[in-house]
């Protein structure tokens, strides 16, 4: 009886541990674009959102281009990181190249 409690148990608990749905198993080839926002008269230069589709604004700055090779859950770490780290004023755009 104990014995059969306890694989219950041990089951409950390595289903209840499932990660989140981000991908963090395979590698993908991205092509990364970093863009600054634009200085204005009417505030500060900041990003509203890290939403990629802010580096299409006409007052977001193309920076620099690279690829690189991360898995969805880390490539949305660096996004979030470079925004919060560069005071909004900064924004990765992903684009999943062709291997």
């Amino acid at each position: 009886m104990a014995k059969n409690f306890l694989v219950a148990l041990l089951l409950i608990i390595a289903l209840g541990c499932k990660k989140n749905s981000d991908d963090d198993q395979t590698p993908y080839k991205w092509k990364r674009d970093l863009y600054r926002a634009r200085v204005s008269n009417d505030g500060p230069a900041v990003f509203n959102s890290k939403d990629p589709s802010v580096a299409k604004n006409p007052d977001a700055i193309f920076l620099s281009s690279s690829y690189i090779v991360l898995t969805e859950h880390r490539r949305n770490e660096q996004q979030d990181s470079i925004y919060n780290a560069s005071g909004r004023t900064q924004v990765y755009k992903y684009e999943k190249a062709d291997n």
